[in-house]
């Protein structure tokens, strides 16, 4: 008797030891492969896709914009509505053709139309600061046009770079076709919403 109850308590044991190797190894292959973690609130950005930007109605088949570096974009946005921003304009005159850029649109001129679109002045006697470097590219009449290209005519360019710590973020273009500041006022507002636009919320 002693004999089979020794046997049955072999078997049992062998049985239980089976079950729990099998249990833990169903538990492992369970947690690495198939449990889909749940997101923590606190975390959002780890387990958000990122957004489609999409574009908006004042950009057109002149615009080009290029983003560097989502998270210092999103920073510089905080810095920007907050006036914490220095507005770095200037000129790329004519060579081959008479200039008349200077005289169009000054670049005091300019800057207002850019603290218009941002609707919040720029704060005075600070140390750390988005930048936004902007150029007012004046297209060379006298330079032969491509004709195969669909934009045969413009009168110029606006480039718009905005950087932190002169790190490049996101830089922006649009063409003007005529020497018009309502045009030029346009595009300058147009640069900043394109630009908040490419903020995202993570």
């Amino acid at each position: 008797m002693k004999r089979n109850r020794r046997q049955s308590a072999i078997i049992n044991n062998f049985f239980t030891l089976a079950s729990i190797i099998m249990i833990t190894i169903t538990l492992v292959v369970y947690m690495k492969y198939i449990q889909v973690e749940k997101p923590n609130p606190d975390s959002k950005a780890v387990y958000m896709k990122k957004e489609k930007v999409t574009p908006l109605e004042c950009e057109d088949e002149t615009s080009k914009s290029k983003l560097f570096n989502q998270k210092l974009l999103n920073k510089s946005l905080e810095a920007l509505n907050k006036g914490y921003y220095k507005l770095d304009g200037g000129h790329i005159k004519a060579l081959n053709s008479k200039s008349i850029i200077e005289d169009f649109i000054p670049v005091l001129e300019a800057d207002e139309y850019f603290v218009k679109a941002i609707k919040v002045p720029a704060k005075k006697d600070i140390q750390k600061f988005l930048t936004i470097n902007y150029e007012i590219i004046e297209n060379d009449k006298e330079k032969k046009i491509n004709l195969k290209k669909e934009n045969k005519f413009k009168a110029g360019t606006i480039r718009t770079s905005f950087r932190a710590n002169s790190i490049e973020i996101f830089i922006f273009s649009k063409d003007f076709k005529f020497y018009d500041k309502n045009e030029i006022q346009s595009i300058i507002d147009c640069t900043i919403k394109v630009y908040k636009n490419h903020a995202k919320k993570y």
